[in-house]
């Protein structure tokens, strides 16, 4: 067993579809951010709008927390079916081995089996509500300022959050801070505060998701114009970038369907605006054949697309790393695509700027790939600024002679013209064409010109290759076994070998956030190492199958695929159990 430091808190709040069990969860995020903790969050929920199994954890800690956590200190539950489930068989396993995790629920929860390890703290949750209102909702908010009671979490604090989220003025704001303080005091004078004691500070922090730092990052990337076809678990960064429209001076287009979203989007770019489009994987399927034509007629395209367990409607509420084959054979023949996958939400947002510049620059589809893992959960950032200039590409000057729009070049880089430009009228067709962008393949096909543009064209991925920054690492340098992971893995993994390197366990980490083209410095990265161990989320291994093909080597695979992502202790286990083979 891997147990997790007593400098944390890891907190879960309980409950059904419709119990309000998110809404909960993100007051308690930030509250924790506020109070100066540094926090990770993971949404788990299913398909239904009432009833089922529903939780939201958050971990916290005055040190940077790289994931969820194991274990669980403080449970929060609002039914039944909540503490029996998370409280069996304990309710701290994986985590801190001297402490027993304290369980907060409703004085009227009698039908349980009392477990070992775990400190049942049963309050009168709903008498207390429903003195101030008769909403049945409202107890949430007194057990939250419970679970804050415990930990010794200043109540102006919470009380803040609490505001904020219920429009800081009117009845319903005041009903939930008054119902909030009565559960505060109730607390402390009923029971003692839990064992772990964190270390609060002033320091400011800022809480935000995985899609809307995506979106914010587009906004910063010089993002004018984004359409898209709502589908979860991309619908996060439309949300964002819809209800900041005005303010970021941005049109936002919810199209009647993705084949229509990603052609406004190559509309957007031929007219020199940038614009871009999102989906998941079934909304992506639709735009697949478009993917190609901005290829060919060589306007930038970037796409987010935010992976969910398939195939078809599969687990629409559940993670998977499953997209990437169908992202890699996007549309027919040969051209350049690029895959971006961020690893954590501060990268969600500097990849998706980057990601815009790339395009232009290059002419080319190119792809922000996230899962719901990572479209979902909210991580704390100290800073949400980043320097960034943003680049057009080359540009040809108005009135120049005998325009070439597909001008061949060293690099496979054509100055490109946009509508209005005095003097520059081309043709752009989505059939081959020569370098004036004129058909070559109706009455009679020019072989010698098919040849010219299809090497110009994928010229470009060399000199991308070359302009590709280095592989990060973690913990490499003597390293004598490799963990390869790719986008949002990042942070389990990299817990996973702090782990056991503790156990003097050798093992490092090479962290993929440019998928491809794959960087040639990976060949020099794995050379003389005893194993190379890939971790997906995934069945078959997609990301694998590109390693081995393009460098040859022997691989062992570890692979999730139940809908929900890796935990570090268990993750840690199966890398051991690897290394053993």
């Amino acid at each position: 067993m891997f147990n997790m430091s007593d400098n944390e808190i890891v907190f879960r709040v309980a409950g059904a579809a419709g119990d309000g069990v998110q809404s909960a969860g993100l007051i308690m995020a930030k509250t924790f951010a506020r109070s100066g903790l540094y926090a990770v969050t993971y949404n788990y929920y299913q398909d239904i709008v009432r009833g089922g199994e529903s939780w939201y954890q958050v971990r916290a800690s005055p040190k940077k927390v790289r994931n969820q956590g194991d274990g669980l200190d403080i449970l929060v539950t609002l039914n039944e079916d909540g503490l029996v489930r998370h409280t069996n068989p304990n309710i701290n396993e994986g985590g801190a081995s001297s402490l027993s995790g304290i369980a907060i629920f409703d004085e009227s929860i009698t039908n349980y089996e009392k477990q070992q390890k775990v400190d049942y703290r049963p309050m009168p949750l709903s008498t207390i509500a429903g003195k101030y209102s008769k909403n049945p909702l409202l107890k949430n908010t007194v057990a939250l300022s419970a679970a804050a009671a415990s930990i010794g979490i200043d109540f102006e604090v919470m009380a803040g959050v609490i505001k904020e989220t219920f429009g800081n003025k009117g009845a319903v704001a005041d009903q939930n801070v008054q119902a909030a303080k009565e559960g505060y005091d109730y607390f402390k004078a009923h029971y003692p505060p839990y064992g772990k004691k964190l270390d609060f500070s002033k320091r400011k922090l800022y809480l935000i998701g995985g899609g809307e730092a995506v979106g914010f990052g587009a906004v910063k990337g010089g993002l004018k114009m984004y359409t898209a076809y709502p589908m979860t678990p991309a619908s996060s960064c439309l949300h964002y970038l819809a209800s900041h429209a005005r303010k970021f001076d941005l049109f936002v287009k919810v199209s009647e369907d993705e084949i229509s979203a990603i052609n406004m989007a190559i509309g957007g770019n031929y007219a020199g605006v940038r614009a871009m489009t999102g989906s998941s994987g079934g909304g992506f399927a639709l735009m697949t054949e478009a993917v190609g034509m901005a290829a060919m007629l060589e306007i930038p395209l970037v796409i987010y697309e935010a992976q969910r367990s398939g195939p078809s409607t599969g687990l629409p509420t559940k993670t998977e790393q499953g997209d990437l084959n169908q992202v890699m054979g996007a549309s027919q023949g040969d051209f350049l695509k690029i895959i971006f996958a961020p690893r954590n939400v501060m990268e969600a947002a500097t990849l998706t700027a980057e990601a815009l510049n790339v395009a232009e620059r290059f002419q080319t589809p190119v792809f922000v790939m996230v899962d719901l893992y990572l479209a979902e959960h909210s991580e704390t950032v100290e800073n949400l600024n980043f320097d960034f200039r943003i680049d057009r590409g080359e540009r040809p000057k108005d009135g120049q002679a005998n325009y070439k729009r597909y001008l061949i070049t060293d690099t496979g880089i054509s100055p490109r013209a946009v509508p209005g430009q005095e003097g520059l009228m081309h043709n752009e067709d989505s059939d081959e064409h020569n370098e004036y962008g004129d058909v070559v393949s109706d009455a009679v096909t020019d072989p010698k010109d098919r040849i010219k543009m299809m090497e110009k064209r994928m010229r470009k991925m060399q000199t991308y290759i070359n302009e590709m920054p280095p592989t990060e690492t973690y913990r490499a340098d003597d390293a004598e076994y490799l963990v390869f992971q790719w986008g949002s893995t990042q942070g389990v993994v990299e817990e996973a070998i702090d782990l056991l390197r503790k156990k003097n366990i050798k093992v490092g980490a090479v962290e993929i956030n440019r998928v491809f083209p794959m960087n040639p410095d990976i060949g020099k990265i794995i050379k003389s190492r005893k194993k190379i161990i890939v971790v997906e989320n995934n069945y078959s291994g997609q990301y694998n199958s590109l390693l081995k093909s393009r460098f040859l080597c022997q691989t062992e695979l570890i692979t999730k695929y139940d809908g929900e992502s890796f935990f570090p202790g268990e993750l840690a286990t199966s890398i051991e159990n690897a290394i053993k083979r």
